[in-house]
């Protein structure tokens, strides 16, 4: 079994997690300098209704804008959206709304409606074991999870609105269930109550989760062997989270800060952190067996070409750079179309290897990364679900 550990330290005074892998950092979380993160809760304003492009402009206040699809509006006692009804059917003009960040928006696109944020009606509030999601009816139960027990104590959960149930939870006491449930239907209150107190007024009603709280959801805080804490704030940040959600955690000596030995050592220097974060600026990316890859990003999608370079075969260069892929779709924080233009392969048995090989490096991806299989062209397609902003979008990277 893979050793995990979190290492979290602001850089320029941007809040970042690394999730390090039998210590190779393998995953990156990062806050963008953007005014809008993703999961943020907003009371807002419709304030145009494109019937070309079936979506709303939502005012969010403090002069941001959201842009609503029409999928991603749910009506008052609706399980879901009507697809069959048109946005001008579902949204008028000046109607105040409760929306939810699916996505941060693209702030270097040349497309004016991708720079702003995608908006959803469909709203969640996160834990760690479960999310209540006041607009649905049904409990969705992960299905990772294998207890009865927990299987029954979740099927069972009261209350209005719906529940997502994590595949953390498998591991998570009727307590601590119960309680986190108690939790966020409580938390959905106080969000209710914010909107009470901005009347009509556009706003924020809840700030989404930082970097820190995203690795520690998205990969169970109680997966990490260690967390480390670049300084005393960073590691406030860190216990006021396990407070929260893992309480024993809070005061666990798998909780550590870190102490340099020598004048201007950063926690980051370890495990080549640094190193990692400054190749992510470069479109080639080596690999251990001379074998390279090529990375390039588009405003429609990402292609990334496997070049055999000094590997000696052309299956050892292929199955050498399908777990790289993987690795580099998380660290890059690569979202949407991702095609992959692996050395040609003439052998039904080595494009399933590699097939195979990719599958399996992106089975636990928090973002739900997909492989797709060959193109007609003879490509790989994947897709990977967009939340956050990567570094290469942000000008202040």
């Amino acid at each position: 079994m893979s050793e995990l550990e979190l290492f979290a330290d602001a850089v320029e005074g941007r809040l970042m997690a690394v999730v390090v892998k039998d210590g190779v950092p393998d995953d990156l979380y990062a806050d963008a300098a953007t005014p809008v993160r993703w999961g943020a809760l907003y009371l807002g304003r419709v304030v145009k209704i494109d019937t070309k492009l079936q979506a709303a402009l939502v005012d969010l206040g403090g002069g941001l804008t959201g842009f609503l699809p029409a999928k991603h509006v749910r009506t008052a006692g609706a399980d879901s959206s009507d697809a069959r009804s048109g946005i001008a059917e579902l949204l008028k003009g000046g109607q105040t709304v409760i929306v939810q960040v699916k996505s941060e928006g693209r702030a270097g696109s040349a497309n004016e409606n991708e720079k702003m944020p995608r908006l959803t009606m469909k709203l969640y509030v996160p834990g760690l074991f479960l999310a209540y999601s006041p607009t649905a009816k049904q409990v969705t139960i992960s299905r990772k999870i294998e207890s009865e027990e927990i299987l029954a104590l979740t099927a069972k959960l009261k209350g209005a609105g719906g529940w997502i149930v994590r595949s953390p939870a498998e591991k998570a006491s009727a307590d601590e269930i119960e309680g986190e449930a108690r939790r966020l239907q409580d938390e959905w209150q106080s969000i209710l109550a914010a909107k009470e107190a901005l009347g009509d007024k556009p706003g924020l009603l809840k700030e989404g989760p930082d970097a820190v709280a995203r690795a520690l959801a998205d990969y169970d805080a109680t997966a990490f062997g260690h967390i480390y804490a670049g300084d005393k704030k960073v590691l406030g940040i860190i216990t006021g989270w396990c407070a929260a959600h893992l309480p024993a955690l809070a005061t666990s000596k798998r909780l550590r800060l870190f102490k340099p030995e020598k004048p201007g050592q950063r926690l980051f220097d370890s495990h080549d952190i640094f190193g990692t974060l400054e190749s992510l600026e470069e479109s080639a990316v080596p690999l251990p067996s001379g074998a390279s890859l090529v990375i390039e990003r588009t405003a429609a999608l990402t292609v990334i070409d496997v070049n055999q370079g000094g590997a000696s075969g052309i299956a050892a260069a292929n199955l050498d750079a399908a777990p790289a892929i993987a690795r580099q779709c998380r660290l890059r924080n690569l979202s949407g179309a991702i095609l992959v233009d692996f050395i040609n392969m003439d052998k039904k048995d080595a494009r399933r290897d590699v097939l195979e090989t990719l599958t399996a490096a992106v089975a636990d991806d928090p973002a739900a990364a997909q492989v797709h299989g060959f193109t007609r062209l003879g490509m790989v397609e994947i897709t990977r679900r967009r939340r956050t902003a990567s570094l290469a979008e942000n000008p202040d990277k």
